[in-house]
């Protein structure tokens, strides 16, 4: 009986001892998922912050790019409205060349011809000799 006692008492403490392990391993690990889990955690909040700046961004640039193509459509505007204006300046200016082209090739026409000298004198008789003279 002693011997079954003794065997009995190395089982327990055996168990004890390996159960005692075995509760230390687990701890550990316990531990350690909870560091990995407050890291995670810690990570998920970084990452939900910088998702929220990003779509913070993303707004913005949406705002500047809706002002950007308004601003474009009224330059388009401008620019249409400019060029208009400058055609018709080219046309005006076009018809002032035109009409002062054909004013003054009408002068130099004029110009070039010989002008009609002055009228010969009247009263032109036929030469005779001066009767007086001898």
């Amino acid at each position: 009986e002693k011997d079954a006692e003794i065997k009995h008492k190395d089982f327990c403490v055996d168990e004890f001892n390996t159960n005692q392990l075995q509760t230390e391993n687990k701890e550990r690990e316990k531990q350690d998922l909870i560091a990995k889990i407050e890291d995670l955690e810690m990570t998920i909040k970084a990452l939900t912050e910088a998702i929220d700046g990003l779509k913070a961004e993303i707004a913005e640039m949406q705002v500047q790019l809706k002002r950007a193509g308004e601003d474009r459509e009224k330059q388009n505007k401008e620019f249409q409205m400019t060029v208009s204006d400058q055609r018709s300046t080219q046309q005006l200016l076009k018809k002032a060349l035109d009409f002062l082209q054909d004013f003054y090739a009408k002068k130099a026409s004029f110009a070039q011809q010989e002008p009609a000298g002055p009228p010969p004198p009247a009263g032109f008789k036929e030469y005779k000799n001066n009767a007086q003279s001898g």
